[in-house]
């Protein structure tokens, strides 16, 4: 199998290379770096036009194009596999790919032409998890906050939820999304004792039963819970998961925590029920515009924790993603089947 391997500025096209070359699974091997040297800024704006856009965001040309339609298996992470590949890629059989979601691979157009769909759901997954832990955490129990005044000469004692703190082994947590890293999360509170909710249309009752949470429809998760979790994935044109309604209906002493997706909240909305105490904080790490500045008015909201699209930030992340992607690789070719392939 001829194999094309495509790093950029989160995952070396080096790290492929060291796993795949000595795989003695292909009998050709090519490496390119796509938009590698993007600075911070222009990264998050990427990211962001791959998120709503999709495949189709940017166009691929030139020798990667080329080497890429004359490839039987390709390794990709931000680099977008759009239709114009799909439909021209003659000897494609499979494309493996870094990314927990697969927004930048036309995935009909592949499915229609008998392309499977790899993908890595787990890279970032345990760093994602740790971090929807911590700012669980950190906005009940109001570290940033204190850790701030501190900073800047305050003994605070005063916070927007004084008198109506609890611990999480007495708190409900609701999950939006039960996959990769809805589990782990879930696995996480379990250690904590809290009660656990878990809502997601694609995973049968039974198999969240049987892991010992509570499968339960959207609604009830958003009036019983103390802390709503999203873990979810809607498509380009689908609307917010929490929006004005759903945020009038959870507690007003409850929390929202996002580490998932940017669109899968209405900012505005949530900005308004933070300032008239629809709920009792939020800790979000992903927004509609990155970076923000101090004119975003997420900003100035005392009841939120906010940080900066930090959720799957580890070096574990990103070292160990061609390993798993050449173990689950292997075992399609072996089975025919791996447990994350479209």
């Amino acid at each position: 199998m001829k194999c094309v391997a495509v790093g950029d500025m989160f995952l070396d096209e080096e790290a492929f290379s060291k796993v795949l070359k000595p795989s003695g699974l292909f009998s050709s091997y090519q490496g390119f770096s796509w938009k590698k040297d993007l600075d911070r800024t222009s990264t998050r704006t990427l990211i962001r036009n791959i998120e709503t856009l999709g495949s189709e965001a940017y166009t691929i040309e030139g020798e990667l194009k080329e080497a890429i339609l004359d490839a039987d298996v390709i390794f990709i992470h931000m680099c977008p596999i759009g239709k114009d590949i799909i439909k021209n890629a003659s000897h494609l059989k499979y494309i493996v790919s870094a990314r927990g979601g697969v927004e930048n691979i036309a995935v009909k157009e592949a499915q229609e032409k008998g392309i499977k769909i790899i993908h890595c759901p787990m890279h970032n997954a345990f760093a994602v998890a740790e971090l929807t832990i911590g700012l669980m955490i950190c906005e009940t129990r109001n570290v940033a906050r204190a850790n701030y005044a501190l900073k800047n000469g305050e003994w605070r004692e005063q916070y927007p939820n004084t008198g109506h703190i609890l611990e999480l082994r007495s708190m409900c947590v609701g999950l939006i999304g039960f996959g990769a890293i809805g589990r782990l999360v879930a696995q996480r509170l379990k250690v904590f004792g809290s009660r656990i909710l878990i809502y997601d249309p694609f995973v049968a009752k039974e198999e969240i039963e049987a892991l010992g949470y509570e499968a339960v429809d959207k609604d009830t998760l958003l009036k019983e819970s103390d802390i709503v979790s999203l873990h979810g994935r809607i498509g380009p044109n689908d609307p917010p998961l929490i929006a004005k309604a759903e945020l009038e209906k959870m507690k007003p002493s409850a929390y929202l925590i996002n580490t998932a997706r940017a669109v899968l909240v209405n900012m505005e909305d949530l900005e308004e029920a933070l300032i008239h105490k629809t709920i009792a904080g939020a800790a979000i790490d992903v927004f509609p515009k990155e970076p923000l500045t101090k004119e975003d008015r997420i900003t100035s909201i005392d009841a939120c924790t906010l940080t900066n699209h930090r959720g799957g930030d580890t070096l574990d992340s990103y070292n160990r993603s061609p390993e798993l992607l050449l173990e689950q690789l292997k075992e399609v070719l072996e089975t025919g089947k791996t447990k994350y392939m479209k």
